[in-house]
């Protein structure tokens, strides 16, 4: 329970550290549009105000999101499933079938040939995509899933991307 705690704070804490820029923003707009008048800040009051409603929210179904996926996964729901870089061993699976099935997953692109195997993942049905690894040791049995985020999912509502893509890579290549 702590760490689903400390897990929801850490959403919430950067849910309103991206929307402060926006927020200045939108004053600073105002005053200029219409000079520090009490009528132009009572209307840039709005913003912040649906932003302090809207976080929390947010915060409470990512955390709640993200519990789910670890669950099913098998892991700890901790604060580092907001990190960039997420891993997994997959064991008992033959290396062709690893391959196969990512080959036919429609959310896999730009796959590559060999081991480790590289590609991209869309994790939320966008453009957007995070970097997947798969290295296989022959003499373990086991597949090593590596997902890095590259950048463009590192912010706002994407939150996690990385630990979601992991997730649903582990699902495909267990026929799940």
């Amino acid at each position: 329970m702590a760490h689903r705690r400390r897990l929801f704070a850490r959403l919430l804490r950067r849910g309103f550290v991206d929307f402060v820029p926006l927020v200045l923003g939108m004053y600073v707009i105002a005053v200029i549009d219409d000079g520090l008048t009490w009528p132009a800040l009572r209307e840039a009051t709005a913003l912040p105000a649906v932003v302090a409603l809207t976080c929390p929210l947010w915060a409470a179904w990512r955390t709640r999101s993200l519990v789910r996926r670890a669950r099913e996964l098998g892991v700890e729901a901790t604060g580092r499933l907001l990190d960039g870089t997420q891993t997994h061993t997959v064991t008992g699976i033959p290396f062709d079938r690893v391959r196969a099935r990512l080959e036919a997953a429609r959310r896999a692109s730009d796959l590559t040939a060999g081991n480790p195997l590289r590609f991209r993942w869309h994790p939320y049905r966008t453009r957007a995509s995070v970097q997947g690894e798969v290295a296989y040791d022959t003499v373990a049995g086991e597949a090593h899933v590596e997902v890095r985020t590259s950048g463009n999912l590192e912010h706002g509502l994407f939150r996690g991307a990385a630990f979601t893509a992991l997730c649903e890579i582990v699902r495909t290549v267990e026929g799940r």
